[in-house]
């Protein structure tokens, strides 16, 4: 490859591709964080007991909570719930995807408009100073978030701040590279994204097991569809035996 194109211009492709791929990873960090934990009940019999009784009651309440779930108002902003839910999971995407323009807006205004802040201008000063205390305040609002409490092999630390940072240098990185470049990696990206969007979604391991599990699932129908006559005629298989196997005792009598 770097015999073939340019080595300036093969490096800051190099640099592009890797500076999304790690802020996609910060990104994805931040989100998967403040996600709820589901798992599945185990079975018991008490447990089931407990369930069955307490069903009803549930049915209510869940309606209720769902209802609470689903209004982004403040006081869900700045007093959430101690653990994580389907409303402050939201709450985090929405923050991280404004986190992410205020990035994209603060970086541009430092790499274009460097010059118009070292002479103060005041729309330049009240631009940046806009961006930068949006910018806090929405980290901030992401750390009041409750954090999914699951234990693995490694968690990043300092989350929310680490992975914000990180995504702050990345993009400002990025937005350094050559007009050329964004050029060349828009080109490369609409590529990906047709070769992904007419063969690969359809050609995909994912699909085809889920095409697998619906054909599955319509011979089971099949089988259950055909069980109930099979139930049916066996009655009368029965009671045909029977009455042979006592017309043939009485005659053997």
């Amino acid at each position: 490859m770097a015999f073939l194109f340019d080595l300036k211009a093969l490096v800051d492709m190099m640099s592009i591709g890797t500076l999304l791929a790690y802020s996609l990873v910060a990104t994805c960090v931040l989100i998967l964080r403040y996600q709820p934990t589901y798992e599945g009940p185990k079975y018991s019999p008490e447990k089931a007991a407990l369930a069955a009784a307490e069903r009803e009651s549930a049915v209510s309440e869940s309606r209720i909570n769902m209802i609470e779930e689903n209004r982004f108002h403040l006081q869900a902003l700045m007093n959430p719930s101690s653990l994580p839910t389907e409303q402050t999971a939201n709450i985090v995407n929405f923050l991280v995807g404004l986190l992410a323009c205020l990035i994209c807006g603060l970086s541009v205004l430092i790499t274009y408009g460097i010059h118009f802040i070292a002479k103060l201008e005041p729309w330049s000063i009240g631009l940046l100073a806009l961006l930068v205390v949006s910018f806090v305040v929405t980290v901030l609002l992401i750390q009041r978030q409750p954090q999914n409490q699951q234990k693995v092999a490694f968690m990043v630390p300092l989350l929310p701040f680490l992975p914000s940072f990180s995504i702050l240098v990345n993009i400002y990185l990025m937005v350094q590279l050559s007009g050329e470049t964004w050029i060349r990696f828009s080109i490369w990206m609409a590529l990906g994204f047709i070769i992904y969007f007419s063969y690969g979604i359809r050609h995909s391991a994912e699909g085809r097991h889920s095409n697998g599990d619906d054909d599955s699932c319509s011979e089971n129908s099949g089988l259950q569809e055909k069980n109930p006559i099979e139930e049916v005629d066996e009655p009368e298989n029965t009671n045909e035996r029977d009455q042979f196997l006592s017309h043939e005792r009485t005659s053997e009598c």
